[in-house]
């Protein structure tokens, strides 16, 4: 990815979403330590880290801080990602969850489709060129787009998560008795082997149990598969 620029002016939206990662990572973690189980932290450090929220079909570029927090009874430190963001990932979880799943569970849809909104293309909000640019560096310009291959990607980041997430399968599984996780088909044009298929059926199995779960029980799910 090209080199990341914040705007010197967010819009509002991507000032909301900047807000609510800083905020949300600055309040005490609602989970266990890792490595103790206590659940007693105090503020360590604080880092920076870009994200990509995706505000009426612009990807914005947003450099947020993070909280390292430290458990007082053990020591252990960890940044405190918010629930709503994916580890190793600059889209929101929504973002990746949306589209993951209009993939998957659409027969139809292509990856080069699923990038698209209402048949526009997602863009960052790069710089452009200047008024006095010579006409060589305007013909060069390029306005980058959501790449087909992330969505890939994201699937794949999404399966190796389940076991994070097992807990909010569990929840599901007990919530419906299982009647909307047991099965699930995939179009057999979505995939050349079968190891391709498993990681699909996994990625697509995970965001069911997460809708249903965000569907009967919201505050529970805020903490599930959050970090630490």
């Amino acid at each position: 990815m090209a080199r990341l620029r914040e705007p010197d002016t967010l819009s509002a939206e991507g000032r909301r979403s900047k807000d609510r990662i800083e905020q949300a990572s600055a309040r005490p973690p609602q989970r266990q330590c890792p490595k103790c189980g206590s659940r007693h932290f105090q503020r360590h450090r604080k880092r920076r880290r870009w994200f990509l929220p995706v505000v009426e079909r612009v990807v914005w570029q947003i450099c947020c801080v993070l909280y390292r927090w430290r458990c007082v009874d053990c020591g252990t430190t960890f940044t405190h990602l918010p629930a709503f963001c994916l580890p190793y990932k600059r889209y929101l979880r929504a973002e990746i969850e949306a589209r993951a799943g209009a993939y998957i569970e659409t027969d139809a849809m292509s990856y080069r489709q699923v990038v698209k909104e209402r048949g526009a293309a997602l863009c960052y909000d790069d710089a452009v060129a200047r008024a006095d640019s010579t006409e060589a560096e305007k013909e060069a310009e390029r306005v980058r787009a959501l790449a087909p291959s992330t969505v890939h990607r994201w699937i794949g980041a999404m399966a190796a998560l389940r076991e994070r997430w097992q807990p909010a399968v569990r929840l599901a599984a007990a919530l419906e008795s299982g009647s909307r996780l047991g099965w699930l088909v995939i179009s057999a044009g979505k995939y050349r082997s079968a190891a391709r298929k498993a990681i699909l059926e996994r990625c697509g199995l995970l965001l069911r149990a997460i809708r249903l779960v965000a569907e009967r029980n919201p505050t529970e799910l805020a903490t599930l598969g959050a970090s630490p």
